[in-house]
């Protein structure tokens, strides 16, 4: 049934490769090879040749007897008698060495060197097209196969992820809950130690401080290289960089150090909290995207604490009088900074800081709540 016969051309015109290609991709090829010498020439030789390592198929070989002559052989051909066509062909590793006829092998060539054998033709192509049918059906076993292990293992870490899952979030929630309190414990207790904090930290690093403001460059404002008086405007604009530079490095050396007296709330609390956040995104990877607030963590995300503190800004400076505008000198910005320096409260400092710190923990800690809230469902 819907059977083509395709007669290769000539080798002058197309080379039989070049057909078997053109055919072999689209349709299941039974190849014949007829031959009408008592051997292979050395053509027929290289176009075998060629054919096997193109497309390994199986032939099947008819010697063919020239026009006017006749194919005859003995009648009771000794066993081991083996025509030099058929040697030929063993040493293209067509036929089996283990077939004397070289037929009967499923997947093999096949040699017929007598008309009336023929009719093997029927039998060989059944077994090319069996053969056929045995490597579609392996293949489609092997797929059947894998996609049945791919239930199977999604059904078994469904039914993991089911169980654990659960209990990852709620270990999760339990470590934040902790590092929650633990921070607004530090934050309740240490206003006091804080406002010491403060006052050493300004006296150890106030001459740093006056020298800074001494050689610092104003922004957009032009300063009289004549030492003439400025305008009430640009003073206000001086004191107001100088005290910048102040609180800014205040604000830096004391998020410094607080950020080291809760240093051992990162592998206790912290570090726990990011192995297991990372534990439940590996879940996460390739299927759906974790909710906000839940990302993946970045670099340095171990710094949580960190980050608390360092968002926390201190800024509370009494008001700098001045009688009359001055000289925009050193020792002026000098004595701006030292105005500025003894006008902080260390105490307003230290209740800004721990009310901040609190507004922040309580605002980070909500958002985490609503995000595991909806991880769970």
């Amino acid at each position: 049934q819907e059977v083509d016969i395709v007669v290769a051309p000539c080798r002058g015109f197309q080379s039989a490769e070049s057909t078997l290609a053109e055919f072999v991709d689209q349709v299941l090829p039974v190849v014949t090879f007829a031959i009408s010498e008592p051997r292979l020439s050395p053509s027929d030789q290289a176009e075998l040749r060629e054919i096997k390592q193109k497309f390994s198929l199986p032939i099947f070989f008819l010697r063919i007897p020239e026009a006017g002559s006749e194919l005859s052989s003995p009648k009771n051909p000794p066993k081991d008698n083996k025509s030099p066509l058929h040697l030929q062909l063993l040493d293209l590793e067509y036929l089996s060495p283990s077939s004397p006829c070289g037929c009967g092998v499923p997947g093999s060539s096949m040699l017929v060197e007598q008309l009336e054998k023929l009719r093997l033709l029927s039998s060989f192509s059944r077994q090319v097209l069996q053969q056929h049918l045995v490597e579609a059906a392996t293949r489609l076993s092997e797929v059947h196969g894998r996609c049945l292990n791919i239930f199977i293992n999604q059904a078994f870490d469904m039914q993991r992820d089911l169980q654990i899952t659960p209990k990852r979030l709620e270990y999760t929630r339990r470590k934040e809950n902790e590092l929650y309190e633990s921070l607004m414990g530090i934050a309740n207790r240490k206003q006091e130690e804080m406002k010491e904090m403060i006052v050493d930290t300004l006296g150890s690093m106030k001459e740093e401080l006056l020298e800074d403001a001494a050689s610092m460059e104003f922004r957009d404002i032009i300063i009289p290289e004549s030492g003439e008086p400025v305008s009430s405007k640009d003073i206000k604009r001086c004191i107001q960089q100088i005290q910048e530079l102040i609180i800014s490095r205040l604000n830096q050396a004391v998020a410094n150090k607080l950020i080291s007296s809760v240093d051992y709330l990162r592998e206790s609390f912290v570090g726990t909290l990011e192995r297991c956040l990372k534990s439940l995104e590996e879940s996460w990877e390739g299927s759906v995207h974790p909710p906000r607030g839940l990302e993946k963590p970045r670099e340095g995300s171990v710094h949580i604490t960190s980050n608390y503190l360092k968002q926390v800004g201190i800024g509370i400076i009494q008001r700098i009088t001045w009688v009359s505008p001055p000289a925009i000198t050193s020792e002026w910005k000098r004595k701006v900074a030292q105005d500025a320096i003894e006008s902080l409260s260390a105490s307003k400092l230290a209740k800004s800081i721990c009310s901040q710190f609190r507004t922040r923990l309580n605002s980070s800690h909500e958002a985490f709540a609503a995000s595991l809230r909806q991880v769970r469902a």
